[in-house]
């Protein structure tokens, strides 16, 4: 028996809450309006990428979703919550969602789940997952798909979620309903703003969020500490801005946020490392051996910036 567009919708919509998503929209596959790509470039020609090349490679792909799958119709998004229970404070100088496993991973495992269910039902099924690993616009496609509205620092917010999510991507062949076709009062959401607040933006302390809607890489917490792959040369040539006590990222401008309070509480394999991180002082992260660091870290978010641009960032730490 064949399903109809609003079923299907369900059926995914059923899946990814099982799955422990914390919401779920659907966007028509095409190309992301001129605007957006206008401002994408803006930012790239402007240096605000920092060294981050690969922000500057496979652009069509990044602009039309439809050059990654082929005949693709349908953006499936689902938000992932990171955030810690309610009480439990995160370790000193680490970002949030590096406190247990590696995101790409654990989101993916789902999306494949996902992915394999509709294959069931559908032989004719092709897709791709992606989260934050290809050139896909996730967050323009996640309002899209109606979940939510891109705040001042050019993080997702959502009502229902808040603003400590992680987006996971399905591209799909499938002729899925857009959000907008079958709950167009969910979708208003999209249509929501910061209003007046500049709270994310007064909050940076390096000044990265230069205006409303633009972060310059360059002065980035986040990027230097985790991204950077020349940091120590940054730091001996002052172009390093001050850390702020940060080790491995900076949840500084998601923290000020009024809808940081929104947040559900993060899938336990988000934050399974934060006791042991707590009670790491800065002498053992100094003496860690290289080869020990990732046997314990593996399959974990802070292999990507590395042993050594820790230890770069807490003795940045000390001479400020």
């Amino acid at each position: 028996m064949s399903l109809s567009g609003a079923e299907i919708y369900r059926l995914i919509e059923t899946r990814a809450q099982e799955l422990g998503f914390a919401d779920f929209g659907c966007a028509h596959a095409g190309e992301l309006p001129n605007c957006m790509q206008q401002h994408y470039m803006e930012a790239l020609a402007n240096g605000h990428f920092a060294n981050m090349e690969y922000l500057g490679r496979n652009l069509d792909k990044r602009f039309n979703p439809q050059l990654l799958v082929e005949g693709a119709r349908s953006v499936m998004v689902f938000l992932a919550p990171y955030s810690l229970p309610q009480g439990v404070h995160p370790p000193k100088g680490f970002a949030q969602f590096a406190l247990g496993e590696d995101y790409h991973i654990a989101i993916k495992e789902k999306l494949f789940a996902i992915m394999k269910e509709l294959l069931a039902h559908f032989p004719e099924f092709q897709g791709r997952a992606f989260t934050d690993s290809a050139p896909v616009m996730e967050r323009y496609w996640a309002t899209s798909a109606g979940l939510g509205w891109i705040g001042k620092n050019n993080f997702l917010i959502s009502r229902t979620c808040g603003i400590k999510n992680l987006i996971g991507v399905i591209i799909s062949n499938l002729e899925i309903p857009a959000t907008l076709d079958i709950l167009p009062d969910k979708h208003l959401q999209t249509t929501a703003s910061c209003g007046e607040c500049t709270r994310c933006l007064s909050a940076c302390p390096s000044g990265a969020l230069r205006r409303p809607f633009c972060t310059d890489a360059r002065k980035c917490i986040s990027y230097h500490t985790i991204e950077n792959r020349k940091l120590q040369e940054d730091i001996a040539s002052g172009a390093a801005p001050h850390f702020a006590g940060a080790i491995f990222g900076c949840d500084r401008c998601l923290d000020a946020c009024p809808w940081n309070s929104a947040n559900k509480t993060g899938w336990g394999v988000f934050h399974k490392n934060a006791e042991f991180l707590s009670g790491r002082n800065e002498e053992w992260w100094m003496g860690i051996p290289e080869n020990e660091f990732k046997k314990r870290f593996k399959d974990t978010s802070l292999l990507r910036g590395g042993l050594q641009n820790i230890k770069a960032s807490i003795q940045w730490g000390k001479k400020e």
